[in-house]
C-alpha cells in the first residue's frame, strides 16, 4: 500500500509540473492590382507574412513578394511573375 501511494504522489507531482506550451501565429495578405492602357496591362503586386512563436521564445516570420505583369498585345497575352522570399527564425539564448 506504501508503494502505490508513493507511486499516485510521485505521478501526480510530475503531472503538475509539466508547463503547457503555448503558441501564437499570425498570416496577413496584400494584394495590389494596377490596370493602365485600358486594361492592357496589368501589374499585381502580392505580399504575405507568416509568423509563429511559442511560449519558450523560439520565433520564425516568412514574408513572400509575387509581382506580376501582363500586357495584351494583338489578342496574346505575355505575363512575367517575379517572386522573393524571405525567412527568419529567432531562437532564445
Amino acid at each position: 500500500m506504501k508503494k502505490f501511494i508513493f507511486v499516485a504522489l510521485l505521478t501526480a507531482t510530475a503531472a503538475f509540473a509539466q508547463k503547457a506550451e503555448q503558441s501564437t501565429t499570425d498570416s496577413s495578405t496584400t494584394t495590389k492590382t494596377e490596370t493602365s492602357d485600358n486594361g492592357r496591362k496589368v501589374k499585381t503586386d502580392t505580399t504575405t507574412t507568416n509568423s509563429a512563436a511559442d511560449s519558450n521564445g523560439n520565433a520564425s516570420s516568412n514574408t513572400t513578394t509575387s509581382t506580376t505583369k501582363a500586357k495584351k498585345h494583338h489578342g496574346k497575352v505575355k505575363a512575367t511573375t517575379t517572386t522573393d522570399s524571405t525567412s527568419s527564425e529567432k531562437h532564445p539564448n
